[in-house]
């Protein structure tokens, strides 16, 4: 079949190869791009690409989830290529070079035997088992090394080293900037620049012709590596193509200049096709042209080739344009759906799912109209008059006609209009995240929060959750998340996105608007009360509010005002009512200071000396266990950031008030869960908790404090009671002999209490380690002279720290020896006290 535009070449084949069309004739390849690739045993190329075995014998259970599967098995039942052994063909194996340069000398049938006198690669000596095979490939130009004289034997192939052996081995010419064009306008992918030089020509070269493609069709990983199945699908690609190469074609006869006569194809004698073997790749011998000049005796079963000329994206009811190869007809389908047959491209004609076209002319624009089809994603078939189908052509999408585009107002402060010129379908309401307004603050943007979005006849209503100001200036944007939910008429014409579109809401009667505000501030308050307790208004409030209705009334009752003090004054009115609102006072809270607290009891403490706990409004930085502040044990709060609220303790009245700026709003009762565990016995220093004698430890049981407002119960709170009368345990010991510290890290916090028993420590030290009864190698240090306990900040260990002094002391023995330390008074919160003895070498190395 002979294509319009190949004009210099006659008697040409037209091929698929990759989804590329080529022209294929006895003397080479043409690409529509200037590319001209000699046919240089193509089929063979990677027909060996194993040792050939019966592949029928061979069962692989390692290829069920590899995209080359089909192509895998064809392959190993043709005896080409076979697995690693044990049923394995290792799919994603990769290829190293040396292997590579096997595959392309096996292919091309090079002369292994005229090896060079001397190695051309270090790595690849003479007893090497790839040397013959590399020595072939370098001698025909194939492969190169990695440099320093080196192949880079046991390296992976990278991808785009693939694509440099691969467009040597189809002996691609011309690969200069004349021919390819403008590489960096060929390489789309994002990481083009990651392309080596060396590899640019061949990698676009690659691309160009199919043989590679990208990954997700946006980057091509230069460096990235070639696995066994890719191998396997480029092997089947070619094979088909060897199978086209084998087709009997005739020989072209080349366009004659001005003056020329015509050459007339040399007669070849009739051979019968010799078959290939074993990875030959030698095409048979085509018999001779029994028609010179006339039509080929052979039936046409060449598909058409078919291209888009029209852009990505085509309203419905434009036209789409297209060429093909032959005459015929061209056929806009759906992309969901595929087609080998005319017949089935005329099924989908006759559903009303395609429309089709009559292609007068090879290569000349053909419109296909698109009315009446719905919007979507289609494609584009070509069949020619013997009834072969093209691939399909790339995506076009086909959107619904828009609308023209609408107009904003505000019905009032809560309510924006958009709207248009038709009615709109009810049934696509846009969503929150499809419409946005906004204020602009410089480059900064505030959202406006959308209460709801509707659609009422032409209008899509948009209330907000606060009513707008006046005046402000706001930008909307529509933005649809696709077309399938894109807001449209009741015909079905879309609404075009839009924005940033400034709008603002600034009604006709803004004095009017101004002077029903100030009636409406007047009222709120005049029936609002002030005070301090729940339900009332504080003070501060009532001033703000008078100011802005004396502030609204200047303007409104000013004839000359003009519109913009007008808006300001109703805004700034508006906002005061709003605040005024906001600053009623709300019912008291009760809460814990800190989640999951107790309330820590320890019944031996009262056997022992009476001593019991006692909660206060005490001024300590920290709690101790006779003394817990209330203020550390609940919190006594308001909805609201207007007022600080104080709980005291009344010495009279024996119980804690609530007060606000000095008055009392409120009271704390203090109770019990269970009075037959726990007592409280109020007092002038507070109210004192005591767990009953003998007190069942394993019952649970709380304080209950209840808030008191107007006399009435706010809230209540329970606050667990925790049974503690087991010692703190230390857990580790640690010594840093440069700084001179102990640290004896404890299970739990660590409290010292110099009223009753104080935290103390006696250290001694022994160069022999020897602590016994009778031993004369121990060395006493003084206790605030040589040393000072303490317990840390996080309260989690008790410290020893050696003194400038101690360390002098200790200058002549240490390092090495041991200390033998003892703590006094290391006690936990509810005052159990421990002592601990330990045994500390002193480190020779730190």
């Amino acid at each position: 079949m002979n294509l319009g535009i190949y004009d210099k070449i006659t008697n040409l084949i037209p091929i698929p190869l990759f989804g590329i069309d080529f022209i294929i004739s006895r003397g080479g390849f043409y690409l529509k791009r200037k590319l001209i690739v000699k046919v240089m045993t193509t089929a063979a190329l990677l027909s060996a690409c194993t040792y050939p075995v019966h592949g029928a014998s061979i069962s692989l259970n390692d290829i069920n989830q590899s995209y080359a599967k089909d192509a895998i098995l064809g392959l190993v039942e043709q005896g080409i290529i076979n697995g690693k052994g044990n049923g394995k063909f290792d799919p994603t194996g990769k290829i190293e070079r040396q292997d590579f340069a096997i595959i392309l000398a096996k292919a091309l049938k090079l002369d292994i035997h005229s090896n060079p006198e001397k190695p051309t690669f270090k790595d690849v000596p003479e007893d090497h088992y790839a040397y013959a095979f590399v020595e072939a490939a370098v001698k025909a130009g194939l492969i190169k090394g990695v440099g320093n004289e080196m192949l880079g034997v046991g390296q992976n192939l990278s991808r785009q080293d693939m694509a440099v052996f691969l467009v040597r081995a189809l002996s691609v010419v011309g690969i200069g900037k004349d021919e390819i064009g403008d590489i960096d306008s060929r390489l789309k992918f994002s990481d083009a620049a990651s392309i080596a030089d060396y590899a640019k020509y061949h990698v676009a070269a690659a691309v160009e012709l199919g043989l590679m493609k990208g990954i997700n069709d946006k980057m091509f990983n230069p460096t990235g590596q070639a696995d066994r199945q890719s191998v396997a699908l480029a092997a089947n690609r070619f094979l088909k193509v060897k199978e086209e190469l084998e087709t009997p074609s005739e020989t072209p006869v080349p366009t004659p200049k001005p003056g020329e006569e015509t050459p007339t194809p040399a007669e070849k004698p009739t051979q019968n096709p010799t078959p290939p073997t074993g990875g030959s790749g030698g095409g048979s011998t085509a018999p001779s042209d029994p028609n010179p000049g006339g039509n080929p005796s052979t039936p046409d079963t060449t598909a058409p080739m078919v291209r888009l000329l029209s852009a990505e994206s085509v309203v419905v009811g434009d036209n789409v344009a297209v060429t093909s190869s032959e005459t015929g007809i061209v056929y806009f389908v759906p992309y969901s759906l595929n087609a080998s047959t005319k017949a089935q491209l005329e099924s989908f004609v006759a559903d009303k799912l395609a429309n089709k076209t009559i292609v007068a002319a090879a290569q000349t624009e053909t419109q296909i109209a698109t009315l009446n089809l719905s919007p979507g994603d289609y494609k584009v078939y070509a069949v020619d008059a013997a009834g072969n189908v093209s691939a399909p052509s790339n995506k076009i999408i086909l959107s619904a006609p828009l609308m023209k585009q609408p107009t904003l107002h505000f019905f009032d402060g809560r309510s924006l209009a958009i709207a248009y010129e038709e009615t709109l379908n009810p049934l696509f309401v846009p969503n929150v995240n499809e419409i946005s307004v906004y204020t602009k603050d410089g480059e900064l943007r505030l959202p406006q929060e959308i209460k709801r979005v509707e659609i009422t006849g032409q209008y899509i209503l948009v209330t907000f959750a606060e009513p707008q100001p006046m005046a402000r200036p706001l930008e909307v944007v529509y933005a649809p998340l696709s077309a399938s939910t894109a807001v449209r008429s009741a015909d079905g014409k879309l609404s075009p996105a839009f924005g940033p579109t400034a709008v603002q809401y600034l009604p006709d009667n803004v004095r009017s608007l101004l002077e029903q505000l100030i009636s409406s501030a007047e009222t709120l308050r005049d029936n609002s009360t002030p005070g301090n307790t729940a339900g009332t208004y504080p003070p501060f409030a009532f001033d703000q509010l008078n100011q802005a209705i004396l502030n609204a009334y200047s303007a409104a009752d000013n004839p000359n005002s003009t519109v913009e003090s007008l808006t300001s004054a109703y805004n700034h009115l508006y906002q005061q009512i709003e605040a005024f609102k906001r600053s009623r006072l709300k019912p008291l809270k009760i809460s814990l200071t800190e989640e999951n607290a107790s309330f820590v009891l320890n019944s031996n403490r009262l056997s022992v000396n009476g001593m019991s706990a006692r909660i206060k409004d005490s001024s300590l930085e920290e709690d101790r266990y006779d003394i817990r502040n209330i203020g550390n044990l609940i919190k006594v709060t308001r909805d609201d950031a207007f007022t600080e609220l104080e709980i005291h303790f009344n010495p009279v009245a024996y119980g804690f008030e609530i007060q606000s700026e000095g008055e009392t709003i409120g009271h704390i009762e203090i109770e019990t869960s269970d009075p037959s565990l726990i007592q409280l016995t109020g007092g002038d220093q507070g109210i004192q908790v005591a767990p009953v004698p003998n007190v069942n430890q394993d019952r649970p049981v709380s304080l209950i404090f209840k808030v008191f407002e107007k006399d009435a119960e706010a809230g209540k709170i329970e606050l667990p009671i925790r049974f503690d009368s087991e010692p703190p345990t230390v857990t580790g010991v640690t010594y840093d002999s440069a700084q001179g510290l102990f640290l004896f890290q404890s299970a739990e916090p660590v409290y010292s209490y110099p009223q009753t028993i104080p935290l103390r420590a006696q250290v001694d030290y022994s160069s022999n380690g020897d602590f016994g009864q009778n031993s004369i190698d121990i060395f006493p240090l003084v206790d605030r002279e040589d040393f000072e306990a303490g317990i840390t900040q996080d309260k989690r260990a008790v410290m020893i720290q050696l003194t400038p002094k101690g360390l002098s002391k200790l200058a002549g023995e240490l390092p090495g020896g041991k200390f033998r330390i003892t703590i006094y008074g290391m006690s936990d919160f509810a005052m159990n006290w421990q002592q601990e003895l330990h045994i500390i070498d002193a480190p020779k190395t730190q």
